[in-house]
């Protein structure tokens, strides 16, 4: 009979700690999943902030959307006198006057619904571009210029987008060399 009563008392015990387990699982497995849905969302949001494709796929550098290679234009911002170098100066925080010598090149998106008609007005307001290049370079400092590389392409980006009332220019490409 003793014999019994442990058998049943350890039956008990065991039962116990069975739903005691069950229920922690439950608890654990709904914090996880909350926990593993605010992560998701963050990292979502961090990557739309630093402009990464989340789905895979082509991501250009400053546009959130994909486009094939065989639908890209690409046109070299030049000069009155068809260089390719825009060389501005810029100032670091002594005061001091370094050069720059920028190269920037446009993405167009060829399937774009107003290409046919915006194409010919980026060949004939490259001075217009030129002088947003260095408006946009110029007001970084020489300290800050190269780690806002990619500031510096999506603001250029935005204005351009803005002057010539298109979403036709697709990305920027600053290269940016300074002495």
């Amino acid at each position: 009979m003793v014999l019994k009563m442990k058998k049943s008392m350890l039956n008990v015990i065991t039962l116990a700690l069975v739903l005691i387990n069950l229920v922690l699982t439950v608890i654990l497995t709904f914090s996880i999943v909350s926990t593993t849905k605010k992560t998701d969302n963050l990292i979502t949001k961090v990557a739309e902030i630093i402009d990464l494709d989340v789905g895979g796929g082509i991501s250009s550098n400053n546009s959130g959307s994909s486009l094939a290679v065989s639908d890209m234009e690409t046109v070299d911002v030049k000069n009155s006198d068809d260089s390719t170098k825009i060389t501005l100066s810029l100032l670091d925080s002594n005061n001091k006057i370094h050069y720059a010598q920028v190269s920037v090149v446009l993405t167009l998106n060829k399937k774009s619904r107003d290409y046919s008609e915006k194409r010919s007005s980026i060949d004939s307001g490259m001075q217009l571009i030129v002088n947003n290049v260095n408006t946009v370079v110029s007001s970084y400092t020489y300290d800050t210029a190269l780690q806002n590389k990619s500031n510096m392409e999506a603001e250029l980006l935005s204005k351009l987008q803005n002057l010539f009332q298109t979403d036709m220019i697709h990305s920027v490409a600053i290269n940016l060399v300074i002495s």
